[in-house]
């Protein structure tokens, strides 16, 4: 793997830690719990990053599918913290696998015709991770006080 692509995955993988840590040492309540009129809570921001690493990474760029976590912020009540973690290191591990194969960031990536290569889906992404780090940073403080990285 290039420099290059290291220190994007490296910058991915700073962000995907930060996710995880808003969830550190919450109830499965408080995980489910809103606090924006959109309803929007930490499990389900888990969940739907665990289906973008899976449909970016597995799907888009590897060509098979994605089939980890789901679309939607809203959790089934069957579905537990420690579960929706799994599944993230999971496919974030399934990621950086994806990444360190490519090896090159000029790679080629088409999706919707469009073709791209794979240092714009790094970039893209790590926007997606960081987008939605900041949404758990605030929810995390509003749900029970902590602040910080």
């Amino acid at each position: 793997m290039t420099a290059e692509l290291e220190q994007l995955r490296s910058a991915l993988d700073g962000l995907r830690a930060v996710v995880l840590k808003k969830l550190a040492g919450l109830s499965e309540a408080d995980a489910r719990r809103s606090t924006v009129d959109s309803g929007t809570n930490l499990a389900g921001l888990l969940q739907h990053l665990t289906f973008a690493e899976s449909l970016w990474f597995e799907e888009i760029v590897a060509g098979g599918t994605a089939h980890r976590g789901k679309r939607s912020m809203q959790v089934g009540p069957g579905i537990s913290l420690k579960t929706l973690r799994a599944d993230y290191r999971a496919a974030c591990a399934a990621s950086n696998d994806i990444i360190a194969a490519i090896g090159d960031p000029d790679a080629p990536v088409t999706r919707n015709g469009k073709t791209h290569d794979l240092r714009w889906v790094l970039i893209g992404f790590i926007e997606e991770t960081a987008r939605h780090a900041g949404h758990a940073d605030i929810i995390r403080e509003q749900v029970d006080g902590t602040t910080g990285r």
